[in-house]
C-alpha cells in the first residue's frame, strides 16, 4: 500500500474529499481556462520570451506566485519566459537573480540583481537587458 511521505493535515484531507478547492482566496484557472490564458499570453509576446528573445519552449511566470496571493486571471501579472529565464527568476542573488516588474498592458522591465555575499545589498547588473 503506497503512503503519503508529507502529512496531509485534517481540514485540507476533508476539502480534498469534499471536492472544494484547497487554496481559498487565490483563485485557479480549470484546465481549459489554463489553455486559453497561457496561449493570450504567448500569442501577446509573440512566443518569444520577454527577456531574451528566444523562441525555444515558453513557460508563463507569475510575478506574484500563487501561493503569495497571485492569481491565474490577471493577465497584466504574467510574463512568458523561456525556460532559462524562468529558473532565473528564482536564482540565488549571488548568482544573479531575474527580477521582473510589470510596466501595465502587457509591458515589463527586466533586471537581473546580484550581490557579492549574502550580507550585501542586491545591486544591478549593468549588462542586464531591459525589455
Amino acid at each position: 500500500m503506497l503512503r503519503r511521505r508529507t502529512p496531509i493535515g485534517q481540514r485540507a484531507r476533508h476539502q480534498k474529499r469534499t471536492g472544494a478547492p484547497r487554496a481559498l482566496g487565490r483563485p485557479a484557472a480549470s484546465l481549459t481556462e489554463w489553455k486559453a490564458i497561457r496561449q493570450h499570453v504567448l500569442t501577446r509576446a509573440g512566443w518569444r520570451c520577454q527577456a531574451c528573445g528566444i523562441r525555444r519552449r515558453l513557460d508563463v511566470h507569475h510575478l506574484i506566485k500563487r501561493a503569495q496571493g497571485g492569481s491565474d486571471f490577471d493577465l497584466d501579472l504574467l510574463v512568458a519566459l523561456c525556460r532559462w529565464c524562468h529558473d532565473q527568476t528564482d536564482a540565488p542573488y549571488l548568482r544573479g537573480r531575474l527580477v521582473v516588474t510589470a510596466l501595465g498592458d502587457g509591458q515589463f522591465r527586466f533586471e537581473v540583481i546580484r550581490r557579492n555575499s549574502e550580507r550585501e545589498c542586491p545591486s544591478q547588473d549593468p549588462h542586464a537587458r531591459y525589455g
